[in-house]
């Protein structure tokens, strides 16, 4: 009866859309481009790009740039552990470089490289780019260091992309160590670095703006280039010019390789992440299963575990053994990741580079090891054509421009700030969960994960890696099924005997220190398996795990003394997930459906309102995995109805009273689950 009614008052909306379009017209065919009305979210970049900057210049970024140097899988010539940095002062041009683990009986040059654009360049090193040898390292101590300055004439129109460390008389494309500046670098060194702050914003940057002052007095700032796509184009503002063309890459390019895309493993209609519910929905020709079909390779996966589990086989210890050296991860989602990129090294004993948390273990990155870097690392190891691996020939590298725009792409998506627990909610389970959680001497979930997400209460802001022991957990499923399944060493690649590494074998691996790095919490509920492993299917059984002996036993456990849940507490606390994680839907979905209203086609309109019904969808599926508001639950559904009819309606001015619709449920819904 319900959904008889609910179908003629769509036909009474549609005749009175139709007059409505007859009468005002379609605003479309004004020519007027509406703003970027994809997934990615401009005022998401901003608020990051705004964070940090603030912490930037607390470090003094605005007198020096500092960039990490490491081994790069798409760009070094050979794997070594070795690392370091190279600081400029932007001031007076004086460049410092100092690196530890490379051998002292050779020379190593530094070389600053201007990556030439046009069809066909990438950001390795190349002919025609514009390369500068600054010197070679001499031996000091247990580190090689060079110190020189650089001459503001003889780099004037010289940007810097690229940092190589490569053996003296060997090309920088043949390098050892490489680091480049991250997208915000960029754009906070570039001449337009407010406009992009806030493009078209009254509350941008003023000339008092001490940051400001001290760059206008840096005459070496010149040399970090600005983010290529970040230009005006047909009306559409810099940095939604920028992010409109990172999500197209994210989606569609498949740079020359076996036809996956960042969006293979990533698909924003699943949270961003696989499992193998939607696994088992791809056809079998889709790229995720080249490893199925393609004999070349056929190695490239472990398609039984794949499907069963949703794991993908990772190389994060070089590639130079592929089919016996590599792990077995799950997918991580992109959502929220400027919360969770800041790293610890003082604290859990990693190192930098890397420069950003990026990945399961944190060291996701090549290279200087940012989420700017990250997208090369995945090129190499996913989208490859064999296991050789050969660039140009097995992929293509990305362009500066390609990795600037994927970077702010990912940084637009999901939320920008941690809830601030405590939080007003009704429900008494969830409510019981919340102070659990909040507990130190009960659940002790907030000391690692502060407010839900993915930093340490005791160390604000920074993301801490841990070694939990869930690597160590008995009757692991992808073992079960597969007991070729190497031990994941997490952290770093040296050979740790706290990991089962035999010293005398370290070539036999595992390899690294045991830790993993903290996944924020709010996004949980609804993008399981969890864990770096998949080693948990549901949210209890997330929550479960640190009832376990494998928990108690291992570093973390013993650092917080221990937990010891009760039944009912467990599913208290995952109650309360279940609905941090349907609010962070609710308000993500309406987020998608404000930029739906921009839209001045329909076909502008579905995707932000396919990604809004999915996650409308998460919320109806999380709330009812323990039978939690269903009140709400019924608002939900309607609103879904709402949205899924608007992608269907061509008319304006009828899809937008849709959308509006969905809008009012999901804003009844939230206030069924949380005062104010």
């Amino acid at each position: 009866m319900k959904a008889h009614v609910y179908k003629l008052a769509f036909v009474a909306l549609l005749l009175a859309g139709l007059l409505l379009q007859l009468q005002i017209g379609d605003k479309s065919a004004s020519g007027k481009k509406p703003a970027a009305t994809g997934i990615g979210d401009i005022q998401n970049l901003q608020a990051a790009y705004q964070r940090w900057k603030a912490h930037y210049v607390r470090q003094g970024g605005d007198r020096r740039l500092t960039l990490p140097l490491g081994y790069s899988k798409s760009l070094s010539g050979e794997f070594t552990k070795a690392q370091g940095k190279m600081t400029l002062d932007l001031i007076d041009g004086s460049l410092s470089v100092v690196v530890s683990g490379l051998s002292a009986k050779e020379v190593f040059d530094v070389w600053l490289v201007k990556n030439r654009p046009g069809p066909g360049r990438s950001i390795k090193p190349e002919p025609g780019d514009a390369m500068v040898r600054v010197g070679s390292l001499r031996h000091e101590g247990d580190a090689l260091r060079l110190q020189a300055r650089l001459g503001q004439e003889a780099l004037r129109g010289f940007q810097l992309d690229l940092v190589a460390v490569a053996r003296a008389g060997k090309f920088p494309g043949e390098g050892t160590l490489f680091g480049s500046p991250s997208l915000f670098q960029r754009i906070f060194y570039s001449g337009e670095r407010g406009e992009f702050a806030m493009p078209g914003g009254a509350d941008a940057p003023s000339t008092t703006d001490g940051s400001i002052l001290s760059l206008l007095s840096a005459p070496f700032r010149v040399l970090i280039p600005g983010p290529v796509y970040a230009v005006e184009a047909a009306g559409i503002k810099a940095l939604e010019s920028l992010v409109a063309q990172g999500e197209f890459i994210f989606f569609n390019e498949t740079f020359n390789g076996n036809g996956r895309t960042c969006g293979t493993c990533h698909p924003a209609e699943n949270n961003f992440t696989l499992n193998p519910a939607f696994i088992a929905t791809r056809p079998p020709n889709d790229p995720l299963f080249v490893a199925e079909f393609n004999p070349d390779l056929k190695d490239l996966e472990k398609p039984k575990l794949m499907r069963l589990f949703g794991l993908i086989l990772e190389n994060v210890d070089g590639l130079e053994d592929p089919t016996h050296k590599f792990v077995m991860r799950g997918i991580p989602h992109t959502r929220a990741l400027s919360t969770s990129l800041e790293p610890a090294p003082s604290i859990d004993g990693t190192t930098i580079p890397p420069n950003e948390r990026t990945g399961w273990s944190g060291d996701g990155a090549p290279g200087s090891g940012t989420l700017r870097d990250f997208a090369t690392g995945a090129i190499v190891q996913h989208f490859t054509r064999t296991l050789n691996r050969t660039p140009e020939v097995d992929f293509r590298l990305p362009t500066d421009a390609e990795l600037d725009a994927l970077e702010a792409f990912q940084l637009s998506l999901g939320r920008q700030a941690d809830p601030s627990l405590p939080l007003p909610l009704k429900g008494a389970r969830a409510k019981k969960g919340q102070e659990i959680f909040l507990d130190d001497s009960a659940g002790k979930c907030n000391i690692c994960h502060a407010n839900a997400g993915a930093t340490a209460s005791f160390a604000p802001g920074l993301n801490i890696n841990f070694d939990t022991g869930v690597e160590r957990l008995p009757g692991l499923p992808a073992r079960l099924v597969d007991s070729s399944v190497p031990f994941d060493g997490g952290f770093g690649r040296d050979c740790e005997p706290a990991t089962g590494c035999d010293p005398n074998n370290p070539a036999a691996g595992p390899f690294g220190n045991g830790t993993f790095n903290t996944p924020p919490l709010v996004e949980a509920a609804d993008s399981g398996p969890f864990f770096h492993n998949n080693a948990r299917q549901t949210i209890e059984g997330a929550v479960d795990f640190y009832n376990s002996d494998a928990f108690n036993d291992s570093p973390a456990g013993q650092f917080i003394g221990g937990i010891q849940l009760k039944a009912n507490q467990v599913l208290a606390i995952a109650a309360f997930l279940r609905v941090i994680n349907a609010l962070e839907n609710i308000r993500n979905s309406i987020e998608l459906d404000n930029r739906a209203k921009l839209a001045g086609t329909l076909s502008e309109a579905r995707r932000p309102l396919g990604v809004s019904s999915a996650d409308i969808g998460d919320a109806i599926r999380v709330l009812e995995g323990q039978g939690l508001h269903l009140p709400a639950v019924g608002d939900l559904k309607n609103a879904r109805r709402s949205v899924e009819l608007a992608r269907r309606t061509p008319v304006t001015a009828l899809r937008n009273i849709l959308i509006n619709r969905a809008i009012a449920e999901q804003e009844k819904a939230r206030g069924r689950m949380v005062e104010g």
